[in-house]
């Protein structure tokens, strides 16, 4: 024991004495009137175990029953004394009860405080924003994180309903508000899990986007009592713009593979023009007909040079997020369109198309051309000395299926479970955004992307959509 902790123990024990005292002298004080009551002894033992812990409690039951004991002898009729002593003899275990039940509740709730600390210790080395809601939403817990992303201290958050937070954080999807009854605390609290959803606020600080994925999950004990929900924000702002950077440089990198075979066939538009307007100029004394072949000559290179401009402006600005009704057949054939200088000027490698009538699909027409225009890149750069390049597209069982086929050196084995992961790339000048980039389009359109391979013979990659349903299901869904 440390020399502080001797007088605080001293002073402890003298409590103990000086409460008994006082307690005895009650008792002693209201025995010729109500008799005498040791029950009464029990508010002196609950007072200095409340304040001086148990050890003098117990020395107080036991001076207050000795000093009973003896201020009782040859006072009392022989009938009477054997009652008292009887309750005397019942005072020190509903003493003792008294004392364990009082320290049970403080251990109790000094490991209520231990853990909570600890919870908030954990919470608050978080990096992520974390809010625990109450069963009726009202919020219980936070952490820093979480008091960050508000702009509100702890004191302001707790006990607000999940409303007020989402009319603070104005929480949007898609670029349009949630309604409550979307938010994901209101969607766990009716027992739905959610893993990494992604949702944008508007900070109430600067009102400057704020990008996270969103989890949330029910809290039940027993047997499915609901406790709560807890929801947790991970801020993935600076990642989203980071990607997007090098998503944007992806697309303008492939602009840059194709830069050379697109100035070529925009020069055959504008000498095709050169030419028929030097025609024009040479033999002023033209029929009619003549003339009219000549500007059907002007107005078809105009056109094709307005379409080489188009598809290269589409590809670049990639989607808009809006999704229609997608003919794939279409899309592969402007996406090989697109590509076609790539593999034009490497007289080696033989395209062939297999391109079946298959029906529309639900999606969003730039994001599938530039998923096409990224698999057949891929493909032509497969094969540097040459190959062959197949395209395909058809429909079974209610499923649209485009394939691209190369016969390249296929993938390695070790990098096969790679393959889709984020900035992985076997390429020198390759950003690793691509086929991550094509996999996520597909899968949140509702299709799948897959491939495979085999070393020194080629590598095939397949797409999968769903045909759309009819246009009242879809309005349904």
């Amino acid at each position: 024991m440390s020399v502080e902790g001797k007088p605080r123990l001293v002073l402890r024990y003298a409590m103990a004495l000086g409460v008994s005292a006082v307690a005895l002298g009650v008792i002693a004080a209201v025995n010729p009137v109500v008799g005498f009551v040791p029950l009464l002894l029990l508010a002196a033992v609950a007072a200095v175990e409340r304040y001086g812990g148990a050890r003098p409690a117990i020395l107080t039951i036991l001076i207050c029953t000795l000093v009973s004991l003896h201020s009782i002898q040859g006072q009392l009729e022989s009938a009477y004394r054997l009652h008292i002593i009887t309750e005397l003899a019942m005072f020190p275990a509903v003493g003792a009860a008294v004392v364990y039940l009082m320290e049970s509740r403080r251990k109790q709730k000094r490991e209520v405080h231990e853990r909570s600390l600890e919870l908030s210790t954990l919470l608050d080395s978080m990096t992520e924003a974390v809010f625990v809601f109450d069963p009726s939403g009202h919020i219980v817990e936070v952490n820093r994180a979480a008091e960050n992303l508000c702009h509100r201290d702890r004191f302001n958050l707790t006990g607000a309903h999940y409303a007020e937070v989402a009319d603070l954080l104005r929480v949007q999807q898609d670029d349009a508000l949630l309604p409550l009854s979307e938010l994901g605390v209101a969607r766990a609290l009716r027992g739905e899990v959610i893993r990494n959803e992604s949702r944008t606020y508007i900070s109430p600080r600067d009102s400057s986007p704020v990008h996270v994925m969103l989890s949330a999950s029910p809290m039940r004990i027993g047997s499915g009592r609901m406790l709560g929900a807890v929801l947790v924000a991970h801020d993935v702002t600076e990642l989203t713009t980071l990607q997007r950077r090098v998503a944007d440089t992806e697309r303008h990198l492939a602009i840059g593979q194709m830069a050379s075979g697109l100035a070529h066939d925009f020069n055959n538009v504008l000498n095709t023009i050169t030419q028929a307007t030097a025609l024009m100029e040479i033999n002023p004394a033209q029929t009619p007909e003549q003339r009219r072949r000549y500007l059907q000559m002007i107005d078809r290179a105009a056109r094709t040079g307005a379409e080489i401009i188009r598809r290269v402006r589409e590809y670049v600005k990639g989607g808009t997020g809006q999704s229609t009704a997608v003919d794939l057949r279409r899309i592969l054939s402007e996406a090989l369109d697109l590509a076609e200088p790539m593999w034009r000027t490497n007289r080696d490698i033989r395209v062939e198309t297999d391109l079946n009538a298959v029906s529309p699909v639900w999606a969003n027409a730039a994001d599938m051309r530039r998923v096409f225009a990224n698999l057949i890149i891929n493909a032509i750069q497969a094969m540097p000395q040459g190959g062959r390049l197949r395209i395909e597209c058809d429909e079974r069982d209610g499923t649209v299926f485009a394939r691209v086929r190369d016969t390249g050196q296929g993938i390695p084995p070790e990098a096969q479970k790679k393959i889709f992961l984020p900035y992985y790339t076997t390429k020198a000048t390759g950003t690793g955004l691509g086929l991550s980039t094509a996999q996520r389009i597909l899968l949140a359109e509702g299709g799948n992307l897959s491939f495979s391979t085999e070393p020194g013979a080629g590598t095939t990659f397949i797409v999968e959509m769903p045909v759309m349903k009819a246009a009242e299901e879809l309005k349904a869904a």
